[in-house]
């Protein structure tokens, strides 16, 4: 046992049971976990009223703050993203709207920003130097957990139809620019195929026609009581931050949280686990195009979860992508893009960080009269390699191991300037 940095109570070294240990920290209020990542501090502390915060203690002049919060939806309403932009009308204790932006820039920060994926909503700001993000913050916080959400701001916000009958407003006019194109349209058909039974399966920016008929400003508000809770959200802080400078804004901020009472209990959102792919299944989507000459092919399979042997073999799976599309001699490459008779313009790989993930290959620019052939030369490609007749080369795939390698050790160094929303 020994004293905690925070002045606490006793805290342990506890093992994971394969010789990985990682330093505890227990007080009254918060529960601290301390590793390193490429040789960077990582703490992250609870707090009594379920708060998270993570610190990655990296040298530098910029501060980065990134207030995640997991919301789940199930149906195409887009309560995410609508509440994403409500957020920033003004809260509680600054019932304005632009005070947040107006402070940041104040604060040495290029205004604020968020995004809304399938799984949580980001709120994000980055400083230059601590004390204008220890300033800003509990301004943030204030917004994210006590908004005003008011019906003048969603109508003018979300929806809303104009003295000429359009359709209008921000969310509305975002969700119309990129509803019916090709992306879009074969990503939402393929989630629907992959989950139909669970939230992955969600537009959760939300389809224009709910936009119009389904959403509303009452079910924006319970969306807010039911997901953004203290306990909910998680801070996560990268730069040059003082750890108990950090603790004293977060409790001051959380006096207030305290002071209005225990919130009734709520399951936490993503705690039904999804299903797997459980079936082959092929669907022909139509899309509107200038190019009829053309189309988009896709596949997805179920990845893993997140237990340690899943990491493992996700890691492998990442690396067998790399090796099968990164250059012009890979083999999907080669058999696809780079031949006489090419079957797409490119192929590209993606994986959803689901639970499990979702894998997806997509062929670009496929002629449309190739469309069907794809599929069965990608599976006989694939057959090859699993009965060895089409043998992987392990000198090219080490090359790929060792750059991704480097490449990770890069992107942790420099974490934030390769973060990608």
């Amino acid at each position: 046992m020994f004293p905690t940095r925070d002045g606490g109570s006793a805290g342990q070294w506890c093992s994971d049971g394969n010789g990985l240990g990682f330093h505890v920290q227990r007080c009254a209020r918060k529960e601290s976990i301390s590793f390193e990542a490429a040789g960077i501090p990582v703490r992250k502390w609870v707090y009594d009223v379920g708060f998270t915060v993570c610190l990655v203690r990296q040298a530098g002049p910029i501060v980065h703050g990134f207030l995640a919060i997991a919301t789940e939806a199930h149906d195409d309403d887009g309560l995410p993203h609508t509440l994403e932009h409500l957020i920033f009308l003004g809260s509680e204790d600054y019932p304005y709207k632009g005070v947040l932006d107006t402070l940041a820039n104040r604060c040495f920060a290029s205004g604020t920003n968020a995004w809304t994926a399938t799984d949580h909503t980001c709120y994000t700001a980055s400083h230059a130097g601590a004390d204008g993000f220890l300033t800003l913050l509990p301004v943030y916080l204030d917004h994210i957990l006590y908004p005003t959400i008011t019906k003048a701001g969603y109508h003018t916000e979300v929806h809303h139809v104009t003295g000429t009958g359009e359709d209008a407003g921000v969310v509305y006019c975002e969700m119309q620019a990129r509803e019916n194109t090709s992306y879009s349209v074969t990503d939402y058909e393929l989630n629907h195929l992959t989950h139909p039974n669970d939230g992955y399966k969600s537009e959760t920016g939300g389809r224009m026609l709910n936009l119009r008929d389904s959403c509303s400003h009452k079910k924006v508000a319970d969306y807010h009581k039911d997901f953004y809770r203290p306990d909910g959200v998680c801070l996560v802080v990268v730069g040059d931050v003082d750890p108990e400078e950090l603790h004293q804004v977060v409790d001051k901020f959380l006096e207030k949280v305290r002071a209005k009472g225990p919130l009734p209990p709520k399951p936490r959102a993503w705690t039904t686990p999804a299903q797997p792919i459980q079936k082959s299944q092929d669907k022909v989507v139509l899309f509107p195009s200038e190019d009829e000459s053309t189309g988009i092919v896709r596949f997805a399979w179920s990845g893993f979860g997140y237990g340690e042997d899943d990491f493992l073999k996700s890691t492998a799976l990442d690396l067998l992508l790399t090796y099968l599309t990164d250059t012009s001699v890979a083999e999907l490459q080669k058999e696809f893009v780079e031949c006489e008779d090419p079957l797409a313009s490119g192929v590209y790989p993606y994986v959803e960080q689901w639970s499990p993930s979702q894998v997806t290959l997509i062929f670009d620019s496929v002629p449309m009269e190739k469309l069907q052939e794809v599929k069965p030369k990608l599976f006989k490609l694939f057959q090859g390699i699993v009965d060895g007749t089409s043998a992987i080369d392990m000198a090219r795939m080490s090359s790929v191991m060792k750059r991704s390698k480097l490449e990770i050790l890069n992107k942790v160094r420099h974490f934030v300037d390769n973060w990608s929303p």
